[in-house]
Order: C-alpha cells, then structure tokens, then sequence
C-alpha cells in the first residue's frame, strides 16, 4: 500500500545558504545537517512505499535574528518547493514557510502562496524566537490562514529557555521538542486559537508529544481556574490531526486512539532528519500494530481528505 508521508522535510537552496553564512554544521544542540537532493527524497520514497511526500523545513527554521533575511529566504523556499510540485507532479507537497514571528509580513507570504503559488499548506514551528502560537499577537496571522482553510502542520523547535546543565549533552529533538509542543498546544487551546480558527486543520507532530500523558491532568484545569471556564479542552485535543512520525509504536500510539479517532492520524516517517534505516524500522513497527482499517485511513485515506486530494 502507497503511503502518503505527512510529516518529511527537505532542505531548499535558500535555506542551505542561510545556514552555511552561519557555519552552522550541526542543529538544535547536536543534530547533523543531512544531504538533501529531490532525487534522493523519491529514491527513500519508494524504499518506504511513499506515493506522496509532504515536504516542509524543519527546525531552527528560517528566523535568526534578521527580519529581511528571514522573509527572503521564506520567499525563495516557498518559491522553490512551488517548483518542486511543478517539476514532479504527484510526489511532492510543500507545507511552505512563514517568517514568523513577524505577524504583517507572514500574512503577506500566506497571501503569496495562496494566490500565487496555489499553495495553501503550511508548517509552523511551535515558538518563533520566544513567541509561542497561541500568542495574540500572532492572531492576524491565523485570521488569514482561517480565511483560506488553510492545513497547519506543526513542527517542534528549542524551547524559549532550557535550564543550564539540564540534560546537555541531548539535542533537543531527543526530549525538548516533545516538551515544546505539548507547551505550545496547550497555550492554543487556553488562547482559544482552535476554537476562533475552525477553519484552520492543525497537525500536532509526533504523535502528540505528551499530550496523551497529560490529558486527564489538563481536563481539569477548566474547573479550577473560572476565567477559563468554557473552554473544552477534551474537544480541542480530538479535533487536532496527528501525525505518527518517530517512534510512536506501540505505546503513544495506544494512548492516543484514546483521546481521537483514527480518522485523524496521519503517516509520517520523519525522513531526511531520521536515518532511514531507522525509518524502515519505524515503518515496520508501524505495519506489525496498525489494523486493516487503521491502515487504509492512517497510511492514505485520512489524507486525501485532508488535503482535498
């Protein structure tokens, strides 16, 4: 059966570049920066039986400090995954980049790549040099990207602050990034962002990170602080979709069908960043625990549905 792989990153041209002026040779406290080719991303597709890779930049992503730079260089992978989808028709979907947290020229690429590249996918990290979605000054930017119905992929990134001497000699994809997202998904839903944005389909990364864990603790919190009260944490965590990149078998996974339904799990192999033998190894897991039925949905129909295929 043809996966369609939901969570997968590539490396644009641009995005090298800004990297290389840095003489950045390793990522979020430890990661190598992978080679990345179009011809090499199809040739791990079909060892993993991928028909359709949803490519996005992954962390530290593309602001470091320089506005300008960060918006050029949004534009050029932007432009460059557009490209791409052109180039192999079939194989590749772009999550294109914003130039977060700079709200006025974000709104502006989301404007640009929905009319002008026709792309309306797009991939946020869960903080943007301190500034965490769900925070209101961010909110011009879900307005537009509820206007066009947008897809929203989430992706983890160093948190704002990690204590010193705290687990240093981890990269911070290892346990930081589960924490960073289970931070910011929960700053959305007490900010209300999925409840004012219906329009917006959100992917949590990960298979949630710790959200499952943390579930039943957080249902709570409605009850015991009043100006919250309204808010349904319980419907906001199963309306979420959730991709099942990284090692998310067998445990995460059974305590996330617990919390959604299948219809809103999605294949992700994490590829490019995961070696792939590791994604092969994820894969097999994956086909030895999912069902008949979790397959079909999980694998391709959950997102052909999501992506209007």
């Amino acid at each position: 059966m043809n996966r369609i792989d939901m969570h997968t990153h590539y490396l644009p041209p641009a995005y090298y570049v800004m990297l290389q002026k840095r003489g950045m040779t390793v990522l979020d406290g430890g990661m190598p920066i992978p080679e990345w080719s179009p011809e090499k991303h199809l040739q791990n597709m079909e060892a993993l039986s991928v028909s359709l890779a949803c490519l996005s930049v992954s962390s530290p992503h593309l602001h470091m400090g320089d506005p300008a730079e960060a918006c050029e260089t949004a534009r050029a992978c932007n432009e460059y995954g557009s490209t791409l989808m052109h180039s192999y028709p079939g194989k590749f979907r772009i999550m294109a980049s914003l130039p977060l947290p700079d709200a006025d020229a974000s709104v502006e690429e989301i404007r640009y790549c929905s009319s002008a590249l026709q792309i309306n996918t797009f991939s946020l990290m869960t903080n943007n040099r301190g500034v965490y979605l769900g925070d209101p000054r961010l909110d011009p930017v879900m307005q537009e990207l509820n206007k066009i119905k947008a897809v929203v992929s989430l992706h983890p990134t160093e948190p704002s602050s990690v204590p010193d001497g705290c687990c240093e000699i981890l990269p911070f994809p290892l346990m930081e990034f589960f924490f960073d997202t289970t931070r910011t998904v929960i700053n959305m839903i007490l900010h209300r962002v999925f409840e004012n944005y219906p329009e917006i389909r959100f992917i949590i990364p990960h298979a949630g990170a710790f959200l499952s864990v943390l579930s039943d603790r957080l249902l709570g919190i409605p009850q015991v602080f009043p100006d919250l009260a309204g808010i349904d944490i319980e419907k906001s965590l199963a309306g979420l979709y959730y991709d099942l990149a990284g090692v998310s078998m067998p445990k995460q996974f059974a305590d996330l069908k617990k919390n959604v339904s299948t219809d809103h799990l999605l294949y992700g192999s994490d590829g490019t960043f995961t070696p792939m033998p590791l994604c092969k190894k994820l894969a097999d897991d994956m086909e030895h625990t999912l069902t008949e039925t979790e397959k079909e949905r999980i694998y391709r129909e959950n997102a052909i549905k999501l992506l209007g295929l």
